[in-house]
Parts: C-alpha cells; structure tokens; sequence
C-alpha cells in the first residue's frame, strides 16, 4: 500500500501554525483567550498580510476585532528579541491599510483606530526561555520610551511550562501537543520523516487536531519537515558563526575561559577547535 507521505509537497512554504489559525473559529477563540473577551464570529475579520509584488511583508496572523482591536500573532520556533520591530512594521501595514484614502491623513479629524495587541508563541527548546515576559520596542532604544514604544506579550508555549492561554484555548494546547509528540518522536532517536508521521498518526487517533490532520495530512507533513528542516539550518549557521568567532579569539591569543564565556562553547569544543587549527596551520606551511 502505498505511503500518503511519500507524494507530500516537500516545496510547501506556509507553517502549520499559520496554516492551521488563519480560520475563523480557531482564531476567534485564540483571541477570546488571550483578551478575556467575548467576541462572535461575525465581529472577526482575519487581515493576515500576504508578501505580494508591492510589498514582501508577511506575518503570521493578524485580525481586527470589531472596532476594538486589531490582534497580531507571530510564531517562533527560536528566541528573537527583535520581535517588537517586525511587529511595527507590520502594525504599520496592516493600519495602512485600513485607512479608507491616503488623503484622510490630511484631514483635520482624528482618525480612529483599533487598539493594537501584540502576541509571540514560543515553541522553541531554549530552556531559559520563561513562561510569559515582556518585549519592548524601547529596549532596541537604550529603554528610551519617550517617544515611541510597542510591546509585546511573548508566552512560551511548549507543554508542561503551563501557560495559562493552553488552559484556556484548546486549540492552541491540541497545536502544542503536535510539536511535543514531534520532539517526543526526535528525543527518541526517530529520523525527522517518521518522528512527524508518528506525531500526526497519534494525535489523529487522539483526537488531536483530528479533522485539520485528517484533510491535510500530506501538507502537514510537508510544513513540518520543512519547519524543522531550516531549524537545523538556523542552527548550523549559527554554530559555524559562533566557533569563526572561537577561532578568532583563539588567534588573538585570548585565554580559553574568556572564549569560553563569550561563545558559549564548551572547553572541550574550543580545544578541538585549537587543535584543528593548528594541524590546518601547518598542513599549509
């Protein structure tokens, strides 16, 4: 019998998470959630930017609430402190946007906006990251908020942290659960393929996300790969960075416990480090 995901699209470049919020009655009780509010879905309208020709902004979800408020979500699989700037330049897009003629800008009325409300999933294994914090515009300032600031609510939401929003959105608790069988998958030395096609098979016999994962089991299989995939990437880049900076410092001659503390890297890795270097020196001399 043949394996559904063996024709999954491997190019698909949208995000489960996107994918899976940008619908109407999963973001709505998102946001009931996150606001303590009580919104129906006729007062919802999903606004999410899409990169196109004019513009290459694109952000995970946004939606306007009524004439309360406009709610941008964004989603990380890594720690990113420059989330607030992104958020600014989305918020402005998205409030661009819902001007009616750019010539209102002139008029002597105010205009009147939605209250914007700014959230960041975090799903990443940084254990340093907290449960909840704040993230400030004004930080990238100096903390300077005199005159400009955007803030950011940042709530970790991997499973067994307890963030209060899995508590109360199901929806969102069903997706944590998801990524946890995914690790759960890895941490048991599973390749990436199977660590996902379990991940889904169990949640979909679970009852987890069952209807999303059952239409679109070959995509999410795709968005998942794909997902991980540029993690290990990131992660790589990130590593090969870290240690040109080690050897860097290793040929300045700085001790290795400063090296050490600077990079990160273990004294073992720096020694290796060391060693290759000097073997890769006179290889060429």
């Amino acid at each position: 019998m043949p394996n559904r995901f063996d024709n999954a699209n491997v190019k698909y470049k949208d995000s489960v998470f996107r994918d899976y919020f940008n619908d109407s009655a999963r973001l709505l009780n998102l946001c009931n959630s996150l606001l303590d509010t009580d919104y129906k879905e006729s007062d919802l309208e999903i606004n999410t930017l899409e990169a196109n020709f004019f513009s290459g902004l694109k952000n995970d979800i946004s939606c306007k609430l009524g004439d309360n408020f406009l709610v941008l979500i964004e989603h990380q699989s890594s720690v990113n402190e420059n989330m607030p700037f992104r958020c600014l330049t989305y918020v402005s897009e998205l409030l661009n946007n819902i001007v009616p003629k750019n010539d209102v800008l002139y008029h002597k009325n105010l205009i009147h906006f939605p209250a914007p409300k700014f959230f960041v999933f975090y799903d990443g294994d940084d254990s340093n990251e907290p449960v909840s914090r704040i993230m400030k515009l004004s930080d990238a300032f100096g903390g300077d908020s005199s005159s400009l600031e955007l803030i950011v609510h940042s709530v970790n939401i991997n499973l067994g942290l307890h963030a209060e929003v899995l508590s109360k959105c199901n929806f969102l608790n069903q997706y944590s659960t998801l990524i946890f069988y995914v690790k759960l998958g890895l941490k048991q030395k599973m390749s990436r393929r199977n660590a996902i096609i379990n991940a889904i098979n169990r949640c979909i016999q679970e009852n987890v996300m069952k209807d999303y994962l059952t239409q679109k089991k070959e995509e999410v299989f795709s968005m998942l790969d794909l997902q991980w995939n540029f993690e290990d990437a990131k992660k790589a880049w990130y590593d090969e960075g870290i240690e040109s900076v080690a050897l860097n410092m290793l040929s300045d001659n700085e001790p290795l416990d400063k090296i050490c503390k600077f990079t990160k890297l273990s004294i073992d890795r720096i020694k290796e480090l060391a060693k290759n270097k000097i073997t890769a020196e006179k290889m060429t001399s």
